[in-house]
């Protein structure tokens, strides 16, 4: 309703009005009829938009409204005396009462017994510098239970110096609270697991910068945490590891590969001692690189088992060589014995046969010789063996070697000591029974002896000759040759198989395995 008196002055100015307009000209009043009616039409639409503002700003309180009460924020206005005066919606869903219940109440009922000062500091820092200030407090529900709120305030003031309200907004971050304690939890964990291994431990940010050492770690090098943080764990590597180990630190961090070496680090009590270190990249669940963590075991009782093995092997290499040595010469002996024996000996026939047994020992001792000089006494390269037994049988024969040739083809095989005996008397045999029946008096050939790998760990062996040749008749009629009655014992002792090829000349073929060795009671 308009007030009357506001009617009454209204109408008295329209009755003024009306005199004024009874004296005016007609086209006087034409004009301010017409001027009117311009200001009507502006006044349709001043009010208009006015209209249309009101809906717009209506629209627009809505719409702050519904975010004001449905912000995952609770925002609460209070007096200066920290009373509520407004809340929204998340407000009572985080304390657990109706908002309308919240009105009136002092908002420092909700707040944790234990944080309450937090509280104060934060509303006087609020008050000291002005601004907007922050703190994280537990917030006591109605039913007991606690959350965890970031707690956000700022006075408003209405004339300098004096409060009108505080704006305060919270935010729950129980979640992350609790994330964290299990961070917390599990870091707590892995240090304890850490340092109760016995082996050292460290990590790395991505930055290459030792992060963490563990109590392994700081006992062993006598040192604090501070003083073996960054790069200040390289201060114990061993002056000619220094180079090596940085070199290769600093190459697996860029490339983001697990790398491992040996290196040796100072003890508390200033001695070195050598360590295994391996490392792993780790990585963020965002698969960022987050930096190494590695572990370093130590060698020192490695280290010196393996010297004092070192030592053991070389000492025994030195008492086979020895016994390698003794036996060649103990053979030699016997092949001197052997020989003044023959001196008295009128028979050629059993001359003869002495000869062959000089020559049989004489091939026992150049593998003894052979071990000798070799850098591995546990097997002999039969190429060198075969080559030098070759060339001893050609001498005790007188054969010149331009009358008849040989050829050596040879794989690069290295036997075991048994199996390459064996397969050495088998060759001096084969060898010795070419140059003393394959060539007539004044006739000359080539012998070729063939050594070579076959599928499944087998081996072929062949000792060829082009002479006169000798049928499988003659090798049966002949049982009692000592020799072929050798090589049958050899070959049969290598599981192996024998073929004679004869005319023109004779091949002898063998397929073998390597011995297999049994241990010596």
């Amino acid at each position: 309703m308009v007030p009357a008196k506001i009617i009454r002055q209204a109408e008295a100015r329209l009755r003024a009005t009306k005199r004024d307009v009874a004296a005016m000209p007609v086209k006087n009043v034409q004009r301010l009829v017409q001027e009117l009616q311009v200001h009507q039409i502006e006044l349709e639409i001043q009010n208009e938009e006015l209209l249309r503002t009101q809906v717009e700003l209506e629209a627009a309180r809505a719409s702050y409204e519904d975010l004001y009460n449905f912000s995952l924020a609770g925002h609460l206005t209070l007096d200066m005396h920290g009373m509520i005066v407004d809340a929204n919606l998340r407000v009572g869903m985080l304390l657990g009462i109706d908002r309308k219940e919240l009105i009136g109440r002092p908002l420092a009922r909700f707040i944790a017994r234990d944080d309450q000062d937090i509280l104060h500091r934060h509303y006087q820092n609020a008050l000291k510098t002005g601004k907007r200030q922050i703190c994280e407090v537990q917030l006591r529900e109605v039913t007991g239970s606690t959350r965890w709120v970031y707690f956000e305030s700022l006075a408003v003031h209405d004339e300098p110096g004096r409060i009108a309200h505080w704006r305060t907004a919270l935010l729950d971050i129980t979640e992350r609270k609790r994330a964290e304690e299990v961070m917390r939890e599990s870091e707590q964990r892995f240090h304890t697991m850490a340092d109760t291994v016995p082996a050292l431990i460290w990590m790395a940010g991505p930055d290459k910068l030792r992060t963490y050492f563990n109590r392994g770690w700081l006992d062993y090098t006598g040192r604090t945490m501070e003083q073996e943080l960054g790069n200040g764990w390289s201060e114990g590597l061993h002056l000619e590891d220094f180079a090596r180990v940085l070199k290769t630190y600093g190459e697996a961090f860029d490339r983001r590969e697990p790398f491992e070496m040996e290196y040796r680090l100072r003890k508390a009590n200033g001695q070195y001692s050598w360590f295994l270190a391996k490392a792993v990249p780790r990585w963020f669940p965002s698969r960022d690189f987050a930096g190494y963590i590695g572990v370093c075991i130590d060698l020192s009782e490695r280290k010196n088992l393996e010297d004092q093995l070192r030592k053991t092997v070389k000492e025994k290499e030195s008492l086979l060589r020895e016994v390698h040595h003794r036996v060649k010469n103990n053979l030699q002996v016997i092949s001197s014995l052997l020989n003044l024996q023959v001196a008295s000996i009128k028979d050629p026939q059993v001359v003869q046969l002495f000869r062959e047994c000089q020559t049989r020992i004489a091939s026992i001792a150049l593998l003894h010789e052979t071990l000798h000089r070799s850098n591995d006494l546990s097997c002999i390269r039969m190429s060198d063996y075969l080559r030098t037994l070759a060339g001893h049988v050609f001498r005790s024969y007188g054969v010149d070697p331009k009358v008849i040739g040989l050829d050596l083809l040879v794989e690069d095989l290295a036997f075991d000591i048994d199996t390459g005996m064996t397969c050495g008397m088998v060759v001096e045999e084969l060898l010795s029974n070419s140059l003393k029946h394959a060539y007539p008096v004044g006739t000359g050939g080539r012998i070729q002896i063939k050594l070579q790998a076959q599928d499944e760990g087998t081996y072929l062996m062949q000792v060829n000759d082009d002479g006169v040749g000798i049928s499988k008749d003659g090798v049966q009629r002949n049982p009692g040759s000592l020799g072929l009655e050798l090589v049958h014992l050899l070959i049969e002792k290598l599981e192996g198989a024998v073929e004679l090829q004869s005319g023109p000349g004779t091949a002898w073929r063998i397929e073998f395995h390597q011995l297999h060795y049994q241990e010596r009671m």
